[in-house]
């Protein structure tokens, strides 16, 4: 500990500071924060305040292959900053001066757990009830105390002995989120053909019992009632059900396909009880052949009752998946005014490339987005919210050719960032990014079978449009072109402006109305990661901004990057010497390709033993 705790009292006393206390900025998933010292009248002065560099990674007992510094959002509670890093280390920051208040490294416990080959890639943390929240890849989940960094609760073995599961999980993670007094949990799963029974867990916070589980998918060997007996009325969604929906799932042995929640965190709404988590695409993800029927509830939005884990409704975004069109990233909730009423929404956008508004209720479609700038080749069952058409039998997307395909959108979809929401807006960044690739076979149980070979992602024809729709209808009210790069990351919307941070190494600072560039903050890596806003204990507004290794998730080589908060130095007074150390990492820039791997890209890389 490098700070005393009188100086954390002070910290916590002084007036409220704006706050950023979950991955997504508030319960409603909007990442948008209310301040007004960083608008478009002030935007050009920010300047930079501290540069924390994160250390290198040290090799962590447990873990196959060690993250390089961090892409949790950093969130910013009572003037401290939080994140945890690739190396599972748990900091806490001195959102004023960078300075760290505590550091918390776990020890990892993987005995007798049914678990692949682990990873250092976790998506985000929590802060609640005074506790900063973590779920570690040993399929655990920590409570520290968010003013020193103590352990005050650790739930652990969390998928030890899951009903009807054969397969695997892994440790790309979000943190749990909590609704009276339980806490809700997402089961991370493996890709490939021994993905294990994904599932969502609620547990007594006080006595730590299990609650209730709700499931993706059937259990090892199959259920050939499953849609009909894991959707009985009322529960609704889009897509019939079908007799024999995803076939045996090889057999009570082993699996040979599955799906789980993704790694975008949940959502709760205290007001109705309703938690709406999204899936993962159906394992291995190229290659159907032995998970027939539209694979429910992969790919999808569904709403559980958040006392019994009950399934209200669900909709399925493409059914019978060939194209790894995940519905990872964040959940929104909003309202929307349908023939002058107002009713409430839940916003999604998946890797298909399509953004839908949910009615947040029902489930029932109220509008969806189609992005005209977004290339579309081989995408047949990801078009189902248009046909009201899928084959649930086809096994390949170019089947019976057995030659390359190439796939618009690429493995790592259309949009693979969170959305943004506000002032009656949904912001969507959207990518052309294609990909070629020839499929595989997947007759064999494995972490590496995903039923496609010699993946290439085309970086030469990849661009971004960022849009904002309206919320209320889905019409597009602007756009913002990014030549010669894809997104990933996400979108922030604060003081009137959308920030959008780019692997052209630029954070774009767009009025949130009319699209225009106010102006561009070069930083110099490439971005994969957007900011967030909070501000220090006095009451100064930052802007917090992650750089990343020069390939994304770069495990074997890469850079650390750092944490780097801008300000404004006419309210902050930090010093002018701070742009020393911002040069530094400017330096970056010049080994910063452009490689944006999706996830399962690079657990296939680090499974193969590539970089």
């Amino acid at each position: 500990m490098l700070l005393s705790l009188s100086s954390l009292s002070q910290l916590a006393s002084a007036q409220a500071p704006v706050d950023w206390p979950l991955m997504n900025s508030n319960p409603q998933g909007t990442n948008y924060v209310d301040q007004d010292q960083i608008d478009g009248a002030t935007v050009a002065g920010l300047a930079l305040a501290w540069t924390f560099p994160f250390p290198a990674s040290p090799p962590v007992p447990g873990l196959a292959a060690v993250g390089q510094g961090s892409i949790s959002p950093p969130l910013v509670v009572n003037g401290i900053v939080y994140l945890v890093t690739g190396f599972l280390r748990v900091y806490a920051i001195d959102a004023a001066t960078g300075t760290v208040v505590w550091s918390y490294d776990p020890k990892l416990n993987i005995t007798g757990l049914p678990l692949s080959p682990l990873i250092g890639h976790i998506h985000g943390i929590n802060y609640h009830d005074g506790d900063v929240w973590v779920s570690m890849p040993d399929c655990s989940v920590l409570g520290l105390e968010a003013l020193t960094g103590k352990l005050v609760a650790k739930f652990s073995q969390m998928c030890s002995g899951v009903p009807g599961n054969s397969g695997f999980y892994e440790g790309t993670q979000v943190p749990p989120v909590f609704y009276k007094g339980l806490m809700i949990w997402t089961s991370p799963v493996d890709d490939g053909s021994d993905v294990g029974r994904g599932f969502v867990a609620a547990y007594d916070v006080a006595s730590q019992k299990l609650a209730w589980r709700w499931y993706v998918v059937p259990p090892a060997g199959g259920d050939p009632l499953w849609d009909a007996h894991s959707c009985p009325l009322p529960c609704q969604g889009n897509v019939a059900p079908v007799d024999g929906d995803w076939g045996t799932l090889g057999s009570a042995n082993g699996t040979l396909a599955g799906a789980g929640p993704t790694f975008g965190d949940p959502l709760v709404d205290n007001g109705t009880g309703l938690v709406y988590v999204s899936t993962s695409q159906p394992s291995p993800a190229w290659n159907g052949s032995y998970r027939p029927g539209p694979d429910l509830y992969s790919d999808s939005v569904v709403a559980l009752n958040g006392s019994t884990g009950t399934m209200v409704w669900f909709f399925q975004t493409t059914p019978h998946d060939l194209y790894d069109f995940d519905c990872g990233w964040n959940t929104v909730l909003g309202n929307v005014t349908v023939g002058g009423e107002t009713e409430q929404a839940v916003f999604k956008a998946c890797k298909n490339g399509y953004l839908y508004a949910l009615n947040a209720a029902t489930g029932k479609l109220l509008w969806y987005f189609d992005p005209p700038s977004v290339v579309r080749s081989l995408t047949g069952n990801a078009d189902y919210v248009v046909t009201g058409e899928y084959s649930g039998t086809l096994p390949w997307l170019n089947y019976p050719s057995t030659q390359p395909f190439t796939q618009c959108p690429g493995e790592n979809g259309a949009i693979e960032s969170d959305v943004a929401s506000a002032y009656g807006m949904v912001y969507v960044a959207a990518m052309n990014f294609c990909t070629t690739g020839q499929v595989g076979p997947v007759n064999t149980q494995g972490s590496t079978v995903w039923g496609v070979k010699d993946l290439q992602p085309d970086f030469a024809e990849s661009n971004t449009t960022i849009y904002a729709v309206h919320a209320s209808n889905g019409t597009v009210a602007w756009s913002y072109f990014i030549p010669q790069f894809p997104f990933r990351g996400w979108l922030t919307v604060t003081g009137g402006l959308v920030f959008a941070s780019s692997l052209d190494g630029s954070v774009h600072e767009l009025d949130a109305m009319t699209g225009r560039q106010v102006h561009e903050l070069y930083v110099g890596p490439a971005l994969y990661e957007g900011p967030t806003f909070g501000s220090t204990a006095s009451g100064s507004v930052y802007m917090f901004q992650l750089t990343s290794a020069a390939s994304y998730g770069g495990f074997a080589s890469g850079t650390p990057g750092s944490l780097i908060a801008f300000g404004l130095p006419s309210r902050a007074g930090f010093p002018w010497q701070t742009y020393v150390p911002f040069a530094l990492v400017g330096v970056l820039a010049a080994v910063a390709a452009v490689l944006v791997l999706e996830n399962r890209s690079l657990r296939r890389r680090v499974k193969q033993g590539g970089p």
